[in-house]
């Protein structure tokens, strides 16, 4: 086994242990693999190198022999003498070494030109003019709509053809063309929740240097593309002047099939993807690119994904199904990484779930009938027809909320949100097709906002939220249900996630799932692999890189910390709360900060006015500027950071699932202690909650379980939710090897067996035995006096 996997510093003794358990997964065809390793601690970077290391040492094979298989796993080889194998490789191999040899002389050429990020020299090459386009009253009104479709299915097939046409006549002459999707059969995905991890992952990949897959190759360079939205990549000004995701991709589509775009352009797709090949780049690296050559850096990296190597994208690309398929995403024998998965779960839900309220409805309505009355003249048939339908269905809908509505949770069946109506004239099905076809919601939700004299940028029209809803009503019933939410709104929620996972686990070579925090696993396995055996699951969880003198975790339980709904208000409570972070204040160096994390923003105003009330709040001022975070107000952290800068000592209230508790890095002195204000327990009274609690439940009994076990489920369930959330919190503290903190975990319930078990084992291994709050405090000073010295 590879011992170095080309690690371009020394690595520490926890990354190696990670790259040895991924490359081991990967060896011995393990199908899940799910790590988790502290931030600070080069997750990333090791998962690069175990990983690539191995598809290097392997890609000869898999390239062999078309694909994934290695050679074990051909049975018609089994009785074949080595040489005899050994020779078939070399002799399939050769063409194709000659190939990765010239493209890679190639590449060289092009880098000497320094393209990306600088001056193409060829008068060849055209660049965007980006020029302000006005929105005339035509733009609002959408071509005419037939149900069958027909014209535009032609239009589409049409063009198709005439991209092959012209890739066909022209595109070799215009640029060396080399074939070289057969030079990366296995693909490594990425995928990650935000741009920046995913800018991270690019930036980590161009530090190691790995040996070519072919020995008489001298250099063979990573091939990494980066995939993105066309609200990233678009360089059409008469597209990416409308603001919204939604509706730039409905202005795209129009506008291909209406009459092109000068941009999309297939002859000039091999040379876009040579210059991405040339460097590692981010996704603004291509939208630059793009413009530089004049092509449309969205359809041409779309073109270019059967060619790379690696394949970084954002998580909704990866867990849709349909746009897994529009892309063109071939899962088979592939590495599939998901960075911070411990969002995974929610993610795939949210993605899949849709929610719509009363308020909304009404709104779109009135906007419809805005739009009728001006267009309705203008409008063909077709476009009459089904905008009349679409009215109906969206008045049945607020018919329906308004009669049925009782209380969240209170579950609905789905036949019955439309049930008593003429089927045909509300057919959700088509009704979509028109909103997908027609583009309307764009069309609606970009006039309606130009009468009010708004930007053409809201977050997302109406009527897409509309289209999502009812799109739900043809799911399968027991994936998930159809409840009441607060706020008059009904939500449909996914209660079955592995199912939308099942194709990617059973087609990918193996899955990695990789964070910070992935604790309690048990509850994420069961969750998305429920079939998957123990044998063929790997389960990696390190310690952090600081030393264990460098963190100390305490559980404070006395005097009497019991935060629980019941509790949490009691006047003497509050008090002994803040006792607690006075004396805090006190032994924590003013160089360094603390960071108090609520688990709701209405406790947090709660117990902030309760101190301001008693005149404890000006007791704390006078030893540190205190901070909080507000669900409207400003964002604290900006004035946090500067009186910490400053050492004017500084204290920072945050909220546990806010803007602070994830994706924020709190090094060094911005925090040297993080305190976990009781437990962030979800609202186990929301419609949300009350749902996934009765479907868990039934369940559990539908399966043979006893209402004691029911009940146990639930609480697990719980349990759980709160302390991930606590995981990802406390994990804000600590952020690389030589940095420093005590977590206060202020609550009793902590000390329970079943709470501390779900901690990440970086922070329960480094437990302290000190329970009442003098003890505490007297450690704390130590701790941090041993810093100073």
């Amino acid at each position: 086994m590879a011992m170095s996997f080309h690690h371009p510093y020394e690595p520490y003794d926890i990354q190696l242990q990670l790259m040895r358990c991924v490359y081991g997964a990967l060896t011995e065809g393990k199908k899940l693999a799910v790590v988790e390793s502290p931030t600070g601690t080069g997750k990333t970077l090791s998962l690069i190198c175990s990983v690539v290391t191995w598809l290097r040492e392997n890609k000869a094979t898999f390239v062999a022999r078309g694909g994934g298989r290695s050679i074990e796993d051909d049975e018609d080889d089994e009785d074949e003498p080595e040489w005899v194998r050994e020779s078939f490789l070399g002799s399939v191999l050769s063409g194709q070494v000659e190939l990765v040899n010239e493209y890679e002389a190639h590449l060289k050429r092009l880098r000497a030109k320094s393209v990306v990020g600088g001056e193409i020299r060829s008068s060849k090459r055209r660049k965007v003019n980006h020029v302000k386009v006005a929105i005339e009253e035509g733009d609002f009104l959408p071509g005419e709509y037939h149900d069958a479709d027909v014209a535009a299915t032609h239009d589409a097939l049409g063009m198709e053809v005439k991209a092959m046409l012209t890739r066909l006549e022209g595109g070799a002459a215009a640029h060396n063309y080399f074939d070289i999707d057969s030079l990366n059969p296995v693909k490594i995905y990425f995928a990650s929740r935000t741009h920046s991890q995913l800018s991270q992952f690019a930036s980590q990949l161009k530090l190691p240097r790995f040996p070519s897959s072919f020995s008489s190759t001298e250099v063979e360079s990573i091939k990494c593309l980066p995939l993105g939205s066309r609200k990233q990549l678009c360089i059409n000004p008469q597209v990416n002047r409308w603001k919204s995701a939604e509706a730039i991709n409905e202005a795209c589509g129009e506008l291909l099939r209406a009459k092109g775009c000068q941009f999309k352009a297939p002859a000039n797709n091999v040379e876009f993807r040579d210059h991405v090949f040339t460097d590692i780049n981010d996704i603004e690296d291509l939208a630059s690119l793009g413009e530089r050559l004049g092509v449309c850096p969205y359809y041409a990296s779309r073109d270019s994904i059967r060619s790379a190597e690696i394949i970084t994208l954002p998580y909704q690309y990866l867990l849709l199904q349909s746009t897994r398929e529009a892309l063109g995403l071939d899962m088979k024998n592939a590495v599939v990484i998901i960075d911070e998965a411990h969002n995974l779960i929610d993610t795939i839900n949210s993605i899949h779930s849709s929610e719509i309220s009363l308020q909304e409805l009404v709104a779109c309505r009135k906007g419809l009938g805005v739009y009728l009355n001006k267009f309705k003249s203008r409008l063909g048939p077709g476009n009459r027809v089904n905008l009349m339908k679409l009215a109906k269905l969206i008045d049945t809908l607020v018919v329906f909320i308004r009669q049925h509505y009782k209380k969240p949770g209170q579950t609905i069946d789905p036949n019955e949100i439309l049930g008593g109506n003429n089927s045909d004239t509300l057919n959700v099905h088509k009704i979509n097709r028109y909103i997908k076809v027609s583009k309307i919601a764009y069309k609606l939700d970009s006039y309606i906002q130009s009468l009010n004299g708004a930007d053409v940028a809201h977050s997302q029209p109406l009527l897409f939220k509309i289209a999502s809803f009812i799109k739900c009503l043809q799911y399968p019933a027991e994936e998930g249900r159809f409840f009441f939410e607060k706020g008059h709104s009904i939500k449909y929620m996914l209660l079955q996630p592995d199912k939308c996972f099942q194709s990617i686990l059973e087609d990918s070579k193996c899955v990695l799932l990789a964070g910070g925090t992935m604790q309690p696993v048990s509850h994420l396995v069961e969750t998305l692999f429920p079939k998957l055996s123990s044998n063929e699951i790997v389960n990696f969880s390190c310690d952090h890189v600081i030393p264990d003198d460098n963190l100390q975790t305490y559980l404070v339980q006395e005097p009497d910390f019991e935060l629980t709904f019941e509790k949490r208000q009691n006047p003497r409570l509050i008090e002994n709360m803040f006792d607690f972070y006075f004396q805090l204040s006190q032994v924590v160096p003013v160089t360094g900060g603390i960071v108090g994390f609520f688990p709701s923003y209405q406790y947090l105003k709660f117990v902030i006015d309760s101190w301001r009330k008693s005149g404890s709040l000006d007791r704390l001022l006078k030893l540190r500027k205190v901070f909080y975070e507000s669900k409207d107000g400003a964002e604290p952290l900006e004035g946090y950071t500067k009186a910490i800068m400053e050492e004017q000592g500084a204290i920072l209230f945050a909220v546990v699932g806010g803007k602070l508790s994830e994706g924020i890095n709190f090094q060094d002195n911005l925090c040297r202690a993080v305190v976990m204000t009781g437990m962030p327990f979800p609202n186990v009274f929301s419609g949300e909650m009350l749902v996934k609690k009765n479907y868990l439940e039934s369940k559990i009994l539908r399966h043979g379980g006893s209402r004691e076990e029911a009940t146990s489920a639930v609480r697990e369930f719980f349990e759980t939710i709160c302390l991930k959330a606590v995981n990802q919190s406390v994990g804000r503290a600590i952020r690389h090897a030589n940095d420093y903190a005590n977590i206060y975990l202020l609550d009793k319930r902590y000390s329970n067996t079943n709470i501390r078990d779900k901690l990440s084992h970086w922070v329960s291994k480094r437990v302290q035995s000190q329970h009442d709050l003098k003890s505490i405090m007297k450690n704390t000073k130590t701790f941090f006096s041993s810093k100073e010295h």
